[in-house]
């Protein structure tokens, strides 16, 4: 039996390359965008943490699958640290969505930006905006499939020490807790996609800005 641990290394970061700061409207769009990244930073901080946990509750989750009904003291000492390391986990991923809530707050300085901006300027601002909004939508579409992945999980591991447990419904739930890790992925994916997709916009943006000076 095994179970699959969601990986997180894969989401992508709001990547800021260096920006020459002439222009009022590049300078500003420069330190939002700066401001932006700066708040994401416990959210990147959180990915090598989140892998780490994975790691350390996957190799318990094997010790615990070797372990007999008869070892039942080994057997409730594991679990309590799969549950513990999944707790953990969790924990992290409310500091990372509370720096990207933050980070998210500083998108509506671009509604002021583009405002004082030329015509052209302001579409593509606007269209930047639209992009980081989706992104971030799109991570809380992650975090919510993260929840319930973990919920499924810890379900999981209350059967494991349970003494009349069948072991088809270790099957079924286990057939669950893949389908949701499915899920998980999947948003992961689009998540990299949008973050692809607003540095794209951010580069043309900067590059049409540095033309008009």
């Amino acid at each position: 039996m095994k179970k699959k641990v969601v990986t997180l290394f894969a989401i992508g970061m709001l990547a800021l390359s260096g920006c020459s700061i002439g222009q009022s409207t590049e300078k500003q769009l420069s330190e939002t965008l700066t401001k932006m990244n700066e708040s994401e930073s416990e959210y990147r901080d959180t990915q090598s943490k989140l892998t780490e946990l994975e790691k350390t509750e996957q190799k318990t989750f094997n010790e615990t699958m070797e372990l007999t009904k008869e070892d039942v003291d080994k057997l409730r000492s594991k679990i309590d640290e799969l549950e513990s390391l999944l707790d953990d986990r969790l924990a992290h991923l409310d500091k990372e969505e509370s720096a990207m809530d933050k980070a998210e707050e500083f998108v509506k300085e671009l509604d002021a930006i583009a405002e004082k901006a030329s015509d052209s300027e302001s579409g593509q601002i606007l269209k930047l905006k639209e992009a980081a909004l989706k992104r971030y939508d799109l991570h809380s579409s992650f975090i919510d499939e993260y929840r319930k992945l973990a919920t499924i999980q810890k379900e999981f591991y209350g059967m494991l020490s349970s003494e009349d447990v069948e072991l088809e419904d270790l099957k079924k739930k286990v057939e669950k807790v893949n389908g949701q890790n499915a899920n998980v992925q999947s948003s992961i994916s689009e998540f990299n996609e949008a973050t692809k997709e607003v540095n794209s916009i951010k580069e043309d943006v900067f590059s049409s800005l540095e033309q008009e000076e």
